[in-house]
């Protein structure tokens, strides 16, 4: 099925900048097999020009806010995936989101927007019937080597507020540890609602700060008395690969103390706060104290670089998806903050929020 479902959506593509309008390839080809695709140039009729590099369709530019994602997971390709640890941290997190096991994507369509270097593409990719992925930076290539090998899928490098994707194409679009880092959260869920097909689910997480009680939220605005915060005022302005070297060099010095303090849940809550480096040994006791660290490095980095950082409360989400005409499966508390599973009717009415819609956290 894949093989028909990939040369169904090269030739459904159209270009970002004018939607509706359909693309034409400098190279003739099939796309029966996915990714990778031969190097050449996209246009459209109305002039613009997109380019396939390294097999891979790139509809942006080399200058946007996902840059440090980019060379974060190029420098840190494998260290979330399931394979490098040995053990089924990312499957865990994405069967608790989906509310099923990944033997329930058999046979379905299946889009991962911001895939990253792919923890939860290896997973989909031999468990669904045909795998689209898409991603702003240039974690595609990290992407394409790490999941290439094992099934055909299709990926590329866009925006996937601004995408070259056929609208209500999709069994199930997934998208997992992204929508906080976009500009405009709600515009996010907007545009990912409209890549589902009419009956077909939506799967999304978001940062939040709720923390479940009336007296717990009040307590989470001291989060903001955190060095956390100046640090990342920095190093997001920065270049990515200074931003990394940087955040490397931090994690060196504080992993040892992080590491002792880290057994004492209520003194780790203050150090976190002076020494604000990702510390998972409590969290992963049973693995690798090396791969630890990595994944030390690697959060750490993720924490301080980003561009955009937003949170929402359940209930903000649940309000976002229902204005959106979507049924909301679930919208609850869990993992990295809030985890929603909604599906569209077989009669959607998809409509972006009014600005002001919804109340939000900076």
């Amino acid at each position: 099925m894949s093989r028909a479902i990939f040369e169904g959506i090269r030739a459904a593509l159209v270009c970002p900048k004018h939607r509706g309008t359909s693309l034409s390839y400098e190279k003739e080809f099939s796309t029966a097999d996915g990714v990778p695709w031969p190097d050449g140039e996209i246009s459209c009729s109305k002039g613009c020009v997109w380019h396939i590099r390294g097999g891979i369709p790139r509809f942006v530019g080399d200058d946007h806010y996902a840059l440090s994602f980019g060379v974060q997971w190029n420098k840190y390709p494998r260290t979330e995936l399931d394979s490098f640890t040995g053990k089924s941290y990312s499957r865990d997190r994405l069967e608790r989101c989906l509310g099923a096991p990944l033997e329930s994507l058999r046979g379905k369509v299946v889009l991962e927007c911001g895939s990253g270097a792919g923890r939860f593409t290896e997973l989909l990719i031999q468990n669904c019937g045909a795998l689209t992925c898409i991603d702003l930076s240039s974690a595609v290539d990290a992407n394409l080597r790490n999941c290439r090998p094992l099934a055909p899928y299709l990926i590329m490098q866009g925006d996937m507020n601004s995408s070259p994707l056929p609208k209500q194409f999709f069994d199930v679009v997934v998208c997992l540890g992204v929508v906080q880092h976009t500009s405009d959260p709600e515009q996010t869920i907007t545009s990912l609602a409209g890549y589902v097909k009419p009956g077909g689910d939506l799967v999304i997480d978001h940062y939040t700060r709720d923390r479940g009680s009336k007296s717990r939220n009040i307590l989470s605005y001291f989060d903001y008395i955190d060095m956390v915060y100046p640090i990342r005022g920095i190093l997001r302005r920065m270049k990515p690969e200074r931003a990394i070297r940087l955040t490397k060099l931090l994690t060196a010095v504080c992993d040892p103390i992080r590491r002792q303090t880290s057994k004492s849940l209520m003194l780790d809550r203050v150090v976190r706060r002076l020494l604000p480096i990702a510390c998972y040994y409590d969290k992963f006791p049973d693995l690798d104290p090396h791969v630890v660290y990595e994944m030390n490095e690697l959060d750490t980095c993720d924490w301080l670089t980003d561009y955009y950082k937003h949170f929402r409360s359940p209930d903000q989400i649940r309000a976002t998806l229902e204005h959106l005409g979507l049924e909301v499966k679930s919208c609850e508390l869990g993992g990295n903050g809030v985890e929603a599973h909604a599906c569209v009717p077989m009669t959607p009415s998809l409509a972006k929020p009014s600005s002001g819609t919804l109340a939000t956290y900076a």
